[in-house]
């Protein structure tokens, strides 16, 4: 499924990959290191194909398509690296994290790296539209971060805040990707909307499939089991279960969260308890929600390899399993 999403934007995405590898060059031992390190730790950088995806959807790929698909990779690659100071975690997909392998002081200054860099390529790119978009994900995924902590401490579990917070967490990095890729194309305001609402419902859909995952006992995205519960997350399929449950049924789960008593027996409960309860069933529903909203989004596009590709996307996202 992978490479039907690819094959549109193959020569593209190798002047994507050399203008990557441009960016991030440097002389500094340390530095060199980590940076290679990461490299090879990347993943299948499924956000850049997604901005030349829409400015292929639009027209023509340009090289601010490209520039623009650099930028918001570096800055996604600085946000992974303070999470993971910020979470303390030691796993990132299938290896370990810069934090755990240097500590927190390189990961936090290697993040700024990319950070810095994001910047400094975003600023000459469509009269500084990308620049400014960047600058507003950059708020708004911080803000989300600050929402979710608030939450954990509040022992907040509504579905329409959870919602919020995936929403600036992750939903607005793809939108920021449809976006970007129709600004690079010049689309007209109106194809502009679409691919932004497409690009927000798909990483609606990506999060709460990464949110499922959670309640599985084997997984392979590169985190433990139930580490969003470790943390004090309340994603949807607890939230869910919570709600439909009564006040008797829900209190010795409430008090596990609140004391943070995450033994393997506890885990093991609140699991089969959102199970029992619908939490992941109801979960998956909601990816379905988005699924239509998504694909609704595309309807005034023509049908070509492009469009194809971002459909692609939509059931790549519901149905991967890691």
């Amino acid at each position: 499924m992978i490479e039907l999403i690819r094959k549109p934007i193959a020569k593209e995405f190798l002047e994507y990959e050399k203008a990557f590898d441009d960016a991030i060059r440097t002389e500094s031992y340390l530095l060199k290191q980590v940076l290679n390190y990461v490299k090879k730790q990347k993943g299948k950088e499924i956000r850049p194909h997604l901005v030349l995806l829409s400015s292929g959807l639009i027209g023509s790929i340009t090289s601010e398509s490209i520039k623009s698909a650099v930028s918001l990779e570096l800055l996604h690659t600085a946000s992974l690296m303070h999470d993971d100071v910020v979470d303390n975690t030691y796993k990132r997909r299938s290896g370990y994290s810069v934090k755990a392998l240097w500590n927190n002081k390189p990961a936090i200054l290697v993040g700024d790296y990319y950070l810095s860099k994001s910047a400094f390529i975003s600023s000459g790119i469509c009269q500084g539209r990308i620049s400014y978009l960047l600058a507003q994900l950059g708020c708004d995924l911080s803000e989300g971060e600050m929402m979710q902590l608030s939450n954990e401490r509040q022992l907040v579990i509504d579905e329409d805040t959870y919602l919020d917070v995936i929403r600036k967490k992750t939903a607005r990095t793809f939108a920021f990707c449809t976006q970007a890729g129709a600004i690079s194309s010049n689309a007209l305001p109106e194809a502009e909307k679409a691919l932004t609402l497409f690009g927000e419902n798909l990483g609606m859909i990506f999060q709460l499939k990464d949110d499922i995952f959670d309640y599985f006992a084997k997984n392979a995205i590169g985190k433990p089991t139930s580490n969003d519960l470790k943390e004090g997350k309340m994603t949807l399929p607890l939230i869910y279960a919570l709600d439909q449950s009564s006040k008797t049924e829900k209190k010795p789960f409430l008090n596990i969260i609140r004391n943070r008593d995450f033994s393997h027996t506890n885990i093991q409960s609140i699991n089969q308890f959102v199970f029992d309860m619908g939490g992941v069933q109801y979960a998956e529903k909601r990816m379905r929600d988005f699924k239509d909203m998504a694909i609704h989004s595309l309807e005034m596009f023509p049908d070509n390899a492009y469009k194809q590709a971002l459909m692609v996307c939509v059931d790549y996202f519901i149905q991967r399993t890691y």
